[in-house]
C-alpha cells in the first residue's frame, strides 16, 4: 500500500472518526518504508484543512458535508499537493483518481473534474481581503479556527496573530534534552558527530539539541541507552523555573508523560523524592517507561486526581502542568485547532484552578509552586494565577526572571512565550510561593 493510501486511511480516521492523531499515525507509520513522506502528508492536510476545504467548496457541485469520507479526504490530499508540492500535476491527478475507484468508482469523474477544475481556477479562488476582514482572511489563509483567530487579534495584535499561525503551520523540529544522569552533553555531542547526526545547540538551554532527523526517533544513537529523551525547549524551562534542590520533596502533578518528571531527576541528581501524578492510567505507565529508559529512581508514581489529591507529606516544590488546550503547541499537535472550542478554554480554566487550589494545601511553609501550561490563552495562564492570589493573599508571584536565560527575560514576573517571537512552543510559566 502506498503512501497516498496510507495517509487517506489516517485521515479518516483522524478527521472524520475522530481518533487521536498520534495514535493513528503511531500505528500506521509502521506499515511504510518512507515514515517521514507520511507523516508530512497527513499533517500538512490536517494542518491546513480549513483552507483545502475552502478550495473544494468553491469548486465541488456538492457541499463538502454531503461527499463521502474517501472522496472529500481524497480532494484534501490531491489539492495539497497540487498546491503546496512539486508532484507533477498530471501525475498527481492520475494517482487519486485510481485511488478512489477503490473507494467509490462512479466517483472518479467527479474527483477528476474538480482538481482539473482547480488547476484551471486556482489563482482566482481567494478569501476576503484582509484589510476587509482580517478574521476570515487569516482563518482561510492560515487555516485557524476563526474563533481563535479572533481571540489572538483581540489579545495580541494582528501581526503577532499571523506570526502565531505561520509558526504552527510549520514542521516542528525534534528537541532533545540530554539525561545527565547518564551521560555529559558534549559526550552525547561527540556520539551524534560520530554517527553523522545533524544538530544545532539549543538559544535558551545548555541541556537541548535540536536534531534535523527524518528517520524514525527510536532509531537515533543513544535513545535506548536512555542518553535522551524528546522534549521542547519550553517544556525544559518548566523544571529549570522550578529549581529544585538536592533531597527535597517534589510533587509533579499531571506528570504524563514524565518529560518534566525526569528532568527535574536530572535537577536534582537523583537525590530526593518525586510524586509523579496523573489522572490517566494508560498515560502514566509512560512516565515508568520513561523513568526505566533513563534510570531514574528517585520517582514514586501514583494514579490520582490532581483537583482531589490529598497526602500526609507536605512537599517543598510542586510542578502543575495543567490540562489546557494546546494552543501554544499546535505544530505538534495536529488535531488540537479541530478539536478544540472556545467553550472548552473556560471548561479548563475552571479545571486549571481547581488543581491549583488543591495544590496549596500540599505545600510546605515556605514551599513553591510553578504553575505552567502549553497554552497562550490568558484565561488559562495569567488570569488563573491573579485569581489565585486574589483568593489566597498568603501567596505571592515569585519574580521568574531569577530563573530564567537572558535571552527569555519577561518585563512581567511571569514568563508568557509566543511562537512568534521567540521561535519555540507557546507556554506560560509562572512561579508563586508562600509569603515567609
Amino acid at each position: 500500500m502506498d503512501n497516498r493510501q496510507l495517509s487517506l486511511i489516517c485521515l479518516i480516521k483522524i478527521l472524520d472518526k475522530k481518533q487521536f492523531a498520534d495514535d493513528v499515525l503511531n500505528k500506521n507509520l509502521q506499515q511504510t518504508q518512507y515514515p517521514s513522506e507520511l507523516y508530512n502528508m497527513v499533517a500538512e492536510v490536517i494542518k491546513n484543512k480549513l483552507k483545502l476545504d475552502f478550495f473544494i467548496s468553491r469548486l465541488s457541485s456538492k457541499k463538502l458535508d454531503k461527499l463521502s469520507y474517501p472522496v472529500r479526504n481524497i480532494l484534501r490530499l490531491a489539492i495539497y499537493e497540487l498546491e503546496y508540492t512539486d508532484s507533477p500535476a498530471y501525475a498527481v491527478i492520475d494517482s487519486y483518481v485510481n485511488l478512489v475507484k477503490k473507494y467509490e468508482n462512479k466517483a472518479s469523474g467527479f474527483v477528476n473534474a474538480v482538481l482539473r477544475t482547480f488547476i484551471r481556477q486556482k489563482d482566482n479562488i481567494n478569501p476576503p481581503n484582509i484589510n476587509d476582514n482580517p478574521i476570515q482572511n487569516i482563518s482561510i489563509n492560515y487555516s485557524h479556527p476563526e474563533w481563535m483567530v479572533k481571540k489572538w487579534i483581540k489579545t495580541y495584535g494582528l501581526e503577532d496573530t499571523i506570526n502565531i499561525c505561520k509558526y504552527n503551520n510549520s514542521i516542528p523540529s525534534v528537541t532533545i534534552r540530554v539525561n545527565t544522569l547518564k551521560i555529559t552533553m558534549q559526550k552525547l555531542i561527540n556520539i551524534f558527530d560520530e554517527h553523522n547526526i545533524e544538530y544545532s545547540k539549543s538559544k535558551y538551554l545548555d541541556e537541548c539539541l535540536n536534531i534535523n532527523y527524518k528517520g524514525k526517533i527510536a532509531k537515533l544513537p543513544g535513545f535506548k541507552k536512555g542518553y535522551w529523551m524528546v522534549q521542547g525547549e519550553s517544556s525544559c524551562l518548566v523544571s529549570k523555573v522550578l529549581s529544585p534542590k538536592e533531597d527535597s520533596k517534589i510533587l509533579d502533578i499531571c506528570a504524563a508523560p514524565g518529560g518534566k518528571t525526569t528532568h527535574l531527576a536530572n535537577l536534582i541528581n537523583n537525590k530526593g523524592l518525586i510524586k509523579a501524578i496523573d489522572i490517566n492510567n494508560s498515560r502514566i505507565k509512560r512516565i515508568q517507561e520513561n523513568c526505566e529508559r533513563l534510570k531514574v529512581y528517585c520517582v514514586d508514581i501514583e494514579v490520582a486526581d490532581g483537583t482531589r489529591y490529598q497526602t500526609e507529606i507536605n512537599f517543598d516544590y510542586i510542578l502543575i502542568d495543567a490540562p489546557c488546550s494546546n494552543t501554544g503547541v499546535l505544530s505538534k499537535r495536529l488535531d488540537a485547532r479541530w478539536n478544540k472550542s472556545e467553550q472548552d478554554v473556560k471548561n479548563l480554566s475552571t479545571l486549571q484552578y481547581k488543581i491549583l487550589d488543591n495544590a496549596k494545601n500540599l505545600l510546605t511553609f515556605n514551599g513553591t509552586i510553578v504553575y505552567s501550561t502549553c497554552s497562550i490563552e490568558p484565561e488559562e495562564n495569567i488570569n488563573i494565577i491573579e485569581k489565585f492570589i486574589a483568593n489566597n493573599p498568603d501567596f505571592i508571584i515569585d519574580d521568574i526572571n531569577n530563573y530564567l536565560p537572558d535571552r527569555l527575560k519577561s518585563k512581567e514576573k511571569y514568563l508568557q512565550i509566543l511562537p512568534s517571537k521567540y521561535n519555540i512552543d507557546g507556554f506560560f510559566i509562572c512561579r508563586i510561593k508562600k509569603r515567609v
